[in-house]
């Protein structure tokens, strides 16, 4: 199936995303400008278990980042569906407890940046389930 040049973009910029991101947990280093996942998986879960699951997203956002590039390229497997599938189902678990959970529990410093930070999740989100033959991509 052809695919729209936007829709190339999108998925591009949704794997660059999570690659980066992935990389950059992976690397010990603070996601994003401000160290968002360090800090909402810290403020949940302590010690040990904060450090797995830090890196469990992150190997999760290279993974996905991966088969989105497959599957844009056209080199998808048939696993590929499925395993995206379960990586959305992980990215929304890392939306609710960095976006939803963690805010609830502490205070935002400023709305706007807040906002910003929850659009990118979901529209990381999005891009994945355009990726997806059942979740309403191609």
């Amino acid at each position: 199936m052809k695919k729209s040049i936007g829709f190339f973009i999108l998925q591009l910029s949704v794997a660059l995303y999570l690659f980066s991101t992935g990389i950059l947990g992976l690397s010990g280093r603070n996601w994003f400008r401000e160290g968002e996942i360090r800090q909402a998986v810290t403020a949940i879960f302590k010690g040990e278990t904060a450090e797995i699951l830090i890196i469990v997203f992150s190997v999760c956002a290279v993974v996905a980042a991966l088969l989105l590039l497959l599957e844009l390229f056209g080199k998808g497997m048939q696993l590929t569906e499925l395993l995206l599938i379960v990586l959305m189902v992980v990215w929304a678990v890392f939306i609710f407890m960095v976006d939803i959970y963690y805010p609830l529990n502490h205070r935002i410093p400023n709305i706007v940046d807040y906002l910003r930070g929850l659009g990118s999740h979901l529209m990381v989100l999005g891009g994945m389930a355009c990726a997806s033959k059942h979740l309403g991509g191609r």
